[in-house]
């Protein structure tokens, strides 16, 4: 019994770690770095961020929640718009992003849920729905999407985000193109984003599913 219980815990060692991606660092400044890897075969790259910004969860949560001027601090986003709020924290959208020719552009439909496990810590987790809407003529629709932000409370009204995302673009975008301006955006969206979350607009935000600490440090 103690060699079979020794056998399936080496396994899941071994699991585990086969799970673990190999971030390759790309790009980086003194408070936002951005790494790719290659996870579950995939031909298109995964994107990891991780970034310290200035602020507490509210005013990150509305800076994303402000689906309408997205366009502002999103990298290519030539539209969106709020489709469905299916409660105060969990909405669906739609992007179109602009993509240069002689590719398409893509558009998608974001299904983002908004959770927080604990009192530092603040989840969002994010997949495509395809088909909530039809698709549009000269688009390509992303089928293909999902994305995981952990943002965490460092004290002194700093917040350290943690996001992840591995997509498809769909159509015949060349692999090699998509992979090699795959940190481009994120890095110019985040970097957007420390500064957005500072903006007046959303300085006093509140939701009732979020209670800021910025009091408290971070092990995390």
């Amino acid at each position: 019994m103690k060699k079979v219980i020794l056998l399936v815990f080496l396994s899941l060692l071994f699991i585990n770690a086969e799970a673990v991606p190999d971030w390759k660092l790309k790009k980086e400044t003194s408070t936002l770095k951005i790494f790719t890897a290659t996870i579950n075969n995939s031909d298109y790259k995964a994107v990891k961020v991780e970034c310290t910004v200035t602020g507490n969860f509210s005013q990150v949560i509305a800076a994303l929640f402000d689906i309408d001027r997205q366009q502002e601090w999103v990298y290519s986003d030539k539209h969106s718009k709020l489709l469905k709020k299916v409660s105060n924290s969990e909405l669906i959208y739609y992007s179109e992003v602009s993509v240069p020719w002689p590719a398409t552009n893509r558009d998608f439909i974001s299904h983002l849920t908004v959770t927080q496990p604990s009192i530092n810590i603040v989840n969002i987790e994010s997949h495509a729905e395809a088909n909530f809407i039809p698709e549009k003529d000269g688009i390509v629709r992303i089928k293909n999407s999902t994305s995981h932000w952990t943002i965490s409370s460092l004290g002194n009204n700093q917040l350290r985000i943690d996001y992840t995302i591995q997509f498809e673009p769909g159509g015949s975008v060349p692999v090699w193109l998509t992979n090699m301006f795959i940190t481009k955006g994120p890095f110019e969206t985040f970097d957007k984003l420390q500064e957005r979350v500072k903006m007046p607009a959303y300085r006093n935000a509140s939701f009732d599913f979020i209670k800021n600490c910025n009091s408290f440090v971070s092990t995390q």
